[in-house]
């Protein structure tokens, strides 16, 4: 039955047959095994709403929030699986912040690297060194408590838009350097 809602759902959706199959082997084998990881969310009146035309697919309402199913696989990390990652993403963050402050100071200070060109590599390294020191710490904090936020929600806009600020001047600087040479 499982085999015949996916077969259905895929010409609707016009996915490969063969890729349908191997999903509804997949589920039957996660059912049969009783992953409740997959198959137990899976049902097959699920499937047969997913295979309904979108008019008839029920809609989320407004009230229901932002909730989805993905914060039911946060991992929670032991005591020296903390330490362990804590140290390593620590040592990432100091190791890109001390390369990219060496970068600039080298240019800075040498008079034979102050040229036009390395003036591109000076502007990859800021942008760099302010993922480092705006991004990262965050980023690393968050995935150590098990993906809470607990900055707030006003600091949760700004380093939303501090992240995305930062990578895209790491990106566009590298995108000039690419064009330079």
């Amino acid at each position: 039955m499982l085999k015949d809602v996916v077969m259905v759902g895929a010409r609707a959706a016009g996915v490969d047959s063969s890729a349908a199959v191997m999903l509804a082997r997949l589920l039957a084998m996660a059912r049969d095994t009783g992953d409740t990881g997959v198959a137990g969310s899976v049902s097959e009146s699920w499937m047969m709403k997913m295979t309904q035309p979108p008019s008839t697919v029920p809609r989320i309402p407004p009230e229901a929030g932002n909730w989805t199913r993905c914060a039911a696989h946060v991992q929670s990390y032991g005591g020296v699986e903390r330490a362990l990652i804590g140290g390593v993403l620590t040592a990432l963050t100091l190791v890109t912040a001390c390369g990219n402050l060496l970068v600039v100071a080298s240019v800075c200070s040498v008079k034979k690297l102050r040229q036009p060109s390395n003036y591109l590599i000076v502007s990859l390294a800021l942008a760099d060194l302010s993922v480092a020191l705006a991004v990262m710490p965050f980023v690393s904090v968050t995935d150590l408590i098990g993906g809470r936020w607990i900055f707030g929600q006003f600091f949760c806009n700004v380093f939303i838009a501090m992240d995305v600020m930062c990578c895209t001047a790491s990106i566009m600087t590298l995108c000039v350097i690419s064009i330079d040479r």
